[in-house]
């Protein structure tokens, strides 16, 4: 069964497509991951990577619409490496409709050839459609820098009751160092540092080419990370009611 992972970001989407990128490219088992664009403001994948936007987000929530089952592999592109890409528009009423059908319906996604679909939803806002998307993926991952209003952003969506993740993980992008004090402000979700890496998201764009990416600090914290996430144990969740709260 393929493993949801929601990343996303609370100001300014740190980095949250390069760890979404790197978590699937990494993750444990025999077939590549798979990464889901669904960001309301619109991708950036198929501009990186110069690949049509279809098959790929707007395709899969067509496809949806329809009924009769969508299969969401027949809506993904191979990346040079292997990962596999459903792509949003890059422009943001066409990604918005798109996330906001997907958010209407339940996900196919526990049934793909992939080991895991990483959800990449950018910025959480209060009345972002991609909140319904996090409150029904197994796992969610929330990308955070250092700046001090970031982290009173985060706590406060954190004690919240109607914030939609479960089994969540928060994740420092940048900086050096531990993470105690950062810990002690947001609690024991935060799991730790993803280093800033220039070569390894230029990589990812596809600007540069490495020969061992598995070996740069980027790809070192994702697969870490990977590695926590799919040893956690979860009931999938089916399709339910959202929490209070939780607009689709």
């Amino acid at each position: 069964m393929t493993r949801t992972v929601a990343v996303f970001s609370l100001g300014g989407a740190p980095g949250v497509t390069s760890v979404g990128m790197a978590l699937a490219a990494v993750w444990p088992g025999d077939a590549p991951g798979v990464l889901v664009e669904a960001d309301p403001s619109g991708g950036a994948v198929a501009v990186w990577r110069r690949i049509p936007t279809e098959p790929g987000l707007t395709s899969l929530a067509a496809a949806m619409r329809r009924g009769g089952g969508a299969d969401p592999d027949a809506h993904t592109q191979d990346l040079p490496g292997g990962l596999r890409v459903s792509a949003a528009p890059v422009t943001g009423d066409p990604a918005e409709g798109a996330v906001r059908l997907l958010g209407q319906h339940p996900l196919p996604l526990s049934s793909m050839a992939a080991p895991v679909a990483v959800l990449d939803l950018g910025r959480l806002t209060p009345s972002s459609p991609a909140r319904a998307l996090v409150a029904r993926a197994d796992h969610a991952v929330l990308v955070v820098s250092e700046r001090l209003t970031e982290l009173r952003r985060a706590r406060e969506h954190l004690l919240s009751p109607s914030f939609p993740a479960r089994d969540l993980r928060v994740v420092v992008c940048g900086g050096k160092g531990g993470v105690g004090e950062i810990t002690g402000a947001l609690g024991s979700a935060v799991w730790g540092r993803v280093p800033e890496d220039r070569r390894s998201a230029e990589f990812l764009r596809g600007e540069r080419d490495i020969a061992r990416p598995q070996r740069r600090p980027l790809f070192k914290a994702a697969h870490r990370l990977a590695r926590s996430l799919s040893a956690a144990a979860t009931e999938h969740m089916v399709y339910a009611p959202l929490p209070p709260g939780v607009n689709a």
